[in-house]
Order: structure tokens, then C-alpha cells, then sequence
């Protein structure tokens, strides 16, 4: 993305995060930070799980992985991972090849990177599949006109023919299939005829990408962890509902961490989600007929915890000794 592109998303996201402060109260929103600060300590807690059903879904992407590898590890390289992406202006990207590179040590590159790309998939298809899930309850929970149930028909068939899709590609393969595609529109066709050259490697990519696909008990017990890792984040906001005087409303925390996030996702390019979570969050309290100034806190909150894991993942990097320097070596042209 262009830098000023950045720049100018960065400002839009300060402006609108400083929009919705002034509109909640700065006041307000002090005292039910402070009021409700204790919950930064369990909600911390409750993500170090999730990472952990990460860490251990993505080692089992991995039928007959050394002994060696071990959930420790996928951990240490899970959070770590975490904290590159999320230090990353946009597009969340960069924890992928931090992870290929140490992973490598223990399982080799291919196989490695191999695994990563399989990993998101399936992050992908479990996070849809539970946003899908939740179209049932905010049904139930959201205003109960024309336009909420219509956009919630054409959400619900969009993001089930996007499970579909990805699915596909994990059982299928990408590598190859990516370069046939890219192939065909002609600004890249140039990208394509240099991967072309490296069709041996993508073949070599798309058999590690697939073969869990040969161990099917295997990858539904991956799919399994990360459905309950993902389970286990909508909690999230279930807790920080407490913490605001909301009581322990598990539906609509569901419902909130789901759209949320399905509008934070939509608005990808604003740098560090900057205003987009924030904005999010206030919308949807507003659409489940909460105090939409408390959306704001609860927000901010959440931002507490991704900051506190961002630290204990940069933290992680000291104990996984010469990785980063990999990843160097990796990225380095020859």
C-alpha cells in the first residue's frame, strides 16, 4: 500500500478514534476504564488459551512433525508471530514469514511454509464458520426490521460460499493453481512467468499445503482447536461486559466480537485498526441496544490486552534464540 495511502488512512483512523472519545466523554470513558481495569488481567489470560488452541491447531497441520516440534515452540512462534502482525501498519502480514523461518528449524522450509499457509486457511475457515454461527443470534438480537434480516440473508450466503471456497483451496492445493490465475490478467503476467520457473517448488508447496488432507482425524481435530480457540475470544467482550456493569451476556458478546470484527476486517487498511475497532465496537453496542459510549471503553480495553500479548510476543523472540536472524538470512537476496 502507498505510504501516503498509509498516511492518510492513519490520520482518518485518528480523526474518527478522536471523534468517538469526544462524543462517549472523555470523562465517561475514564472512569469506566478505571472502574473496569481489572479485567485486562483475566481477558490477558483467556488469549494466552486461544493462542495456545492456535499454536497446538497448527502443529497438527503437520502429520508425522519431529518430536522436537513441539506445542512449546508452535507457541513461542504463535505469539511472536502475533506481535509482528500487529506492529505492522496493515495488512497483518508479517508474522507469516517469521513463523516460516523458525519453524524451518525443526521441520524444514517447505514443509514449514507449507504449514503456515495451511494455517491461515484454516484460521480463515473457522473464523467464518463461527461469523456464520452468529448470524443466528444477532437475528435474534438486532432490530427486527426488513433491511437487518435481508442483510443479514445476503451476509450469511456471502461468507458461506467464502467457507466453501477456502475449504476448496486447502483440500486442493494453491500454489500452482495461484500461478495459473495470476497468469491470466496481464499486469501480472510477468510475477507469473518467474514463479512459473519454480513449478518443481510449488508442486513441493502444494503436497506439504495438502497432506494433512491424508490424515483426515487429524485435521478435524486442528479444525476442533481452532474452532474452540475462536470460541473462546468472543468471550472476550463477555467479560469486559462484566467489567462495564453489562452482567455476563455471552449471546451478545458473540455477536458483538463477530460483527466487530467482521467491520474491522472491512476497513483492513486503516493502520493499526486505528479508529475501525474503536468505531466498530460503538456501532454494533448501538445495534444491540447498549449504551453505544460504553462500545468505545470496551474497545479500549480490548486494545489493553492486543498491546500487553504484542509485548509478551516481542518477548518471545528472546527465547527463541537465532530465529530472527533467519528470517534475515531468509528475506536477504542472494
Amino acid at each position: 500500500m502507498n505510504k501516503f495511502v498509509r498516511f492518510g488512512a492513519f490520520i482518518l483512523g485518528a480523526v474518527v478514534l478522536t471523534l468517538l472519545i469526544r462524543h462517549s466523554g472523555p470523562a465517561v470513558i475514564w472512569r469506566t476504564l478505571r472502574e473496569s481495569a481489572w479485567v485486562i488481567g483475566p481477558v490477558i489470560v483467556l488469549w494466552g488459551t486461544v493462542y495456545l488452541c492456535n499454536a497446538r491447531a497448527w502443529q497438527l497441520l503437520m502429520p508425522n512433525r519431529p518430536k522436537n516440534f513441539t506445542v512449546w515452540r508452535a507457541f513461542l512462534l504463535t505469539i511472536a508471530g502475533f506481535a509482528m502482525n500487529y506492529s505492522i501498519p496493515a495488512l497483518s502480514v508479517g508474522g507469516e514469514p517469521f513463523k516460516i523461518a523458525g519453524a524451518a528449524t525443526w521441520v524444514g522450509r517447505r514443509r514449514a511454509a507449507g504449514s503456515v499457509v495451511g494455517f491461515r486457511f484454516l484460521h480463515s475457515i473457522a473464523h467464518i464458520f463461527i461469523l456464520l454461527v452468529s448470524m443466528i443470534p444477532a437475528a435474534i438480537l438486532l432490530p427486527h426490521t426488513p433491511v437487518v434480516f435481508a442483510s443479514l440473508t445476503v451476509l450469511s450466503l456471502v461468507i458461506g460460499s467464502a467457507a466453501v471456497f477456502l475449504m476448496s483451496q486447502h483440500r486442493d492445493g494453491i500454489f500452482e493453481r495461484g500461478v495459473a490465475l495470476l497468469g491470466r490478467v496481464r499486469p501480472l503476467r510477468r510475477v507469473a512467468a518467474k514463479l512459473e520457473a519454480k513449478r518443481d517448488v510449488l508442486q513441493e508447496l502444494d503436497v506439504e499445503l495438502t497432506a494433512i488432507h491424508k490424515s483426515p482425524g487429524q485435521y478435524r481435530q486442528a479444525m476442533a482447536m481452532e474452532l474452540c480457540g475462536r470460541v473462546l475470544s468472543t468471550l472476550e467482550y463477555a467479560i469486559i461486559f462484566y467489567g462495564l456493569g453489562l452482567g455476563f451476556d455471552v449471546m451478545r458478546a458473540f455477536v458483538l466480537a463477530n460483527l466487530a470484527t467482521l467491520i474491522t476486517n472491512l476497513l483492513f487498511f486503516m493502520p493499526f485498526e486505528m479508529g475501525s475497532k474503536e468505531g466498530g465496537a460503538f456501532v454494533v453496542f448501538h445495534w444491540l441496544g447498549l449504551p453505544a459510549e460504553l462500545g468505545t471503553s470496551a474497545a479500549l480495553l480490548s486494545r489493553v490486552r492486543e498491546l500487553a500479548w504484542m509485548a509478551l510476543g516481542l518477548g518471545a523472540l528472546l527465547l527463541l534464540g537465532d530465529v530472527k536472524q533467519k528470517v534475515k538470512a531468509s528475506t536477504t537476496p542472494s
